[in-house]
């Protein structure tokens, strides 16, 4: 057998990547799901290793726009690291051409499974965001049906179930009655997305692009069967925090999770922000949800997401990972979100018993139900506005766009397991 050679993934593909996603149990996609996939941002949608038995291994990739007041950044999010037996050891040059991409100011894994996480770190990333790349913050919705979960992954640890539990039928969640508060469509309400993102990028902070024609592409996936749940808090025509949550489904035997894919607020909006984790959790609940999640925790956010009742922080193994060019990770204001990461592209769609939910397109305006909740209540701390990065970091990004940097290499030892399950 030959030694596996890489190369960038092809539409050709597409099938053998569904191969490689259903021995892993991670979701697979239609044709059109893995066009959508690999078109979103600025393409580059990954690589494959291949040997005289066909492709062996994976490694989705996309770069997402970034900016910082009137700075212009590209970075870069691994999704589906996947390699077969027979290439052992291959996921270091999966990685090494992730991290040696040209043009991105830093490269980054969010949504490591326990098995993985150790190799990312002999590969030379760091973990990220900082004192947190272990922390989850979940919310219980149905305890019963958490501890029936229980029971059924047990039966299935090491085998896959013939059909899908958990399967029920899901309410569309209600038009919302808190004064502030309104579905967004991103198309309809276009014009308050875009001056939301205009301010986020002025803030102080390094923000991905959040305008309404990234929000579109996000909501195009044709293989989603659940309209994603986005709305915003507004001072009059003005928004002040915006929340995404998506409905998503680890594997069959296991119940529906409501994931937050974002949550971001213009200060002094804090207690904004945490009204809408309120409403999230009333509309995950209604929709089946059994538990609600933020799977990747930053300073500001676990502070909101905290005041949010029933909030529970778990900290295990790390699954945060980035690795930044030269010069750029002590003094870059970067504090992501699950929006930065696969969250809200990698997500197992589940199956659906709603007309509305139809797979492809978005349907116009997901209202949600209010809970009662004190959007005016004083937060304990604001999290401090960071200031644009010094100068040294400043020459670090017109150097990283006029492509005079490349990221550094760390060497490390081959991976000993590369069977990667969620």
């Amino acid at each position: 057998m030959t030694v596996p050679i890489l190369r960038e993934v092809l539409p050709a593909d597409w099938k053998s990547l569904n191969d490689l996603h259903r021995w892993a149990w991670f979701p697979e996609r239609s044709e059109a799901g893995w066009k959508w996939v690999h078109g979103l941002g600025q393409g580059y949608p990954g690589w494959v290793l291949e040997d005289d038995d066909g492709v062996c291994g994976y490694l989705g990739n996309v770069r997402q726009d970034y900016a910082l007041l009137d700075a212009c950044l590209v970075g870069a999010t691994g999704y589906s690291l996947i390699v077969l037996p027979r290439a052992r050891g291959g996921s270091r040059l999966l990685l090494d051409a992730f991290r040696s991409q040209p043009g991105v100011f830093a490269t980054s894994i969010f949504n490591s499974n326990a098995r993985a996480a150790p190799i990312y770190s002999r590969e030379g990333f760091t973990a990220f965001p900082h004192n947190r790349a272990d922390a989850k913050i979940v919310w219980p919705l149905a305890p019963m049906t958490i501890l029936s979960e229980r029971l059924v992954r047990s039966l299935y640890r090491n085998r896959r179930p013939s059909r899908e539990l958990f399967s029920s039928t899901r309410d569309r969640p209600r038009g919302p009655s808190a004064a502030g508060l309104s579905a967004l469509d991103p198309w309809t309400d276009a014009a308050a997305i875009n001056l939301f993102h205009v301010e986020l990028r002025h803030a102080g902070s390094l923000i991905a692009d959040r305008s309404a024609r990234a929000l579109q592409d996000r909501f195009s996936d044709p293989d989603r069967a659940e309209l994603p749940m986005l709305y915003g808090w507004r001072e009059g025509d003005r928004l002040t925090a915006v929340a995404l949550g998506q409905l998503g489904k680890m594997s069959e035997c296991e119940a529906p999770i409501l994931d937050i894919i974002d949550i971001v607020w213009l200060e002094p909006h804090g207690a904004a922000a945490a009204a809408l984790l309120v409403q999230l959790k009333t509309a995950g609940r209604r929709a089946g949800a059994s538990r609600m999640r933020l799977s990747l925790v930053n300073h500001a956010t676990a502070e909101i997401a905290l005041r949010a009742p029933g909030a529970v922080i778990r900290r295990r193994h790390i699954h945060g990972h980035a690795s930044f060019f030269a010069g750029m990770e002590e003094d870059l204001p970067w504090a992501p979100t699950p929006f930065d990461g696969d969250f809200g592209f990698c997500l197992r769609p589940p199956p659906t018993n709603t007309p509305q939910a139809g797979r492809g397109g978005w349907v116009s305006g997901s209202p949600l139900r209010s809970g009662a909740f004190d959007a005016g209540a004083p937060l304990s701390a604001h999290h401090p506005q960071r200031t644009f990065p010094a100068p040294a970091v400043r020459a670090s990004v017109q150097n990283l766009m006029s492509g005079k940097e490349r990221p550094g290499r760390e060497t490390g030892t081959s991976g000993a397991t590369e069977r990667f399950r969620p």
